[in-house]
């Protein structure tokens, strides 16, 4: 690949000490990050990209309620923050302090604006804990096991904030809002079953899996006849949450049988369901053949070289990008200097994008050492 002057880009004072100084200090006058990383625990934030009244953009992001943890809407953009204790997990002989991992998910449906903002602000994040998180670019229905692992249960919901969509609470007991349609399905690459809310009808069922159809008054949980005893339960426990949630105002249908005319009249009629066979789930890429690259900066140029994908490869003096298909990962050497840190970012999202793999393709940013967290780094280098 040919070599990129520095000077001519927009990238000539990435990792100056004023440019790091400068992004510190954005990070911190914003007051949505206070407090961000100071703890263990999950913090999540939703991409608000809205306008003004003169139709001015006004980006920025907003506390996602606690109580909604592990619900998204396809429509959106989302920030993911794990502060966990370093009890020296990374084998580098020391621990105390914390170690971070930041997640931003972008939702099948969100805005190409929602999700630049998403990306600009994960880095803003990283920059106020001074560029040491493990940074993880998620994809609806592509999310790595760590993100899966972070909630006990995953729900899509439909719209997004620009739609002006309003999920109901859960714990707003008697309050009205539309009937839902929610599908549960065992994803087989990682045994975790997700809840995606589709569209009211016939149609969206398959005799492979289970689904609640929740019209306030009524919760009906119907099964396939080929859905797993794991999809049956989750349809259960999920709807017995929803119930719980209204005091007493819904009350459940568990399996719905044929003759439950109520059921196929909210969804407008019976109709032949399609066979387990028929339903096409989004197919996770297939893992490929690693292919590495190495970035350095020589004498204010950028230099990216492809090399042979071994392991011994990886130069702990420069950055380098790991693609393994389905994944691609920014390794960060540990003498790396912050301009080609900054910069192995920036051309990774910029190679996916032209790649046209932005929605399906998980971006991971790991430092050198901190391999061991990442489950899917051991397999870039069988």
């Amino acid at each position: 690949m040919a070599d990129t002057p520095i000077e001519e880009s927009n990238l000539a004072h990435i990792g100056s000490d004023e440019d790091k100084a400068a992004k510190k200090a954005a990070a911190e006058s914003d007051p949505m990050w206070k407090d961000a990383g100071t703890k263990v625990g999950i913090q999540i934030w939703r991409v608000e990209n809205k306008r003004t009244e003169n139709d001015n953009a006004d980006f920025g992001i907003n506390h996602w309620p606690k109580k909604q943890y592990g619900k998204f809407h396809r429509g959106d953009s989302y920030i993911v923050l794990e502060t966990r204790e370093d009890d020296d997990e990374d084998g580098d002989g020391e621990d105390g302090g914390f170690l971070w991992d930041i997640y931003f998910w972008i939702g099948a449906e969100s805005s190409q604006d929602e999700y630049g903002v998403a990306a600009y602000k994960a880095n803003e994040l990283d920059d106020l804990l001074n560029g040491t998180p493990t940074q993880h670019r998620e994809c609806e229905g592509y999310e790595t096991e760590e993100f899966l692992d972070l909630f006990p249960h995953i729900q899509y919901l439909e719209g997004g904030v620009d739609s002006g969509f309003r999920d109901v609470d859960a714990d707003e007991g008697g309050v009205e809002f539309p009937t839902r349609l929610f599908h549960i399905r065992r994803r087989e690459d990682t045994k975790k079953i997700r809840c995606f809310q589709c569209k009211i009808e016939c149609a969206s069922l398959n005799q492979g899996d289970a689904f609640i159809l929740d019209n306030n008054e009524t919760i009906y949980t119907w099964f396939g006849t080929e859905s797993s005893p794991f999809e049956k339960h989750e349809a259960n426990r999920a709807a017995h949450v929803m119930a719980d949630g209204r005091f007493g105002h819904s009350k459940i249908v568990t399996d719905v049988e044929d003759d439950c005319e109520e059921f196929w009249e909210l969804l407008g009629g019976r109709e032949e369901i399609k066979a387990a066979s028929e339903f096409h789930d989004d197919k996770v890429p297939d893992e490929t053949e690693t292919k590495l690259y190495k970035l350095s900066e020589e004498n204010g140029k950028l230099d990216i070289t492809q090399l042979e994908p071994v392991k011994s490869n990886l130069d702990t003096d420069a950055a380098c990008m790991v693609d393994i298909g389905r994944y691609v990962f920014v390794w960060l050497g540990k003498g790396s200097n912050e301009r080609e840190r900054k910069q192995a970012m920036i051309m990774t999202q910029d190679f996916v994008n032209r790649w046209e793999r932005t929605k399906t393709t998980t971006v991971i940013r790991v430092m050198e050492g901190k391999e061991r967290k990442v489950r899917a780094w051991k397999k870039a280098f069988k």
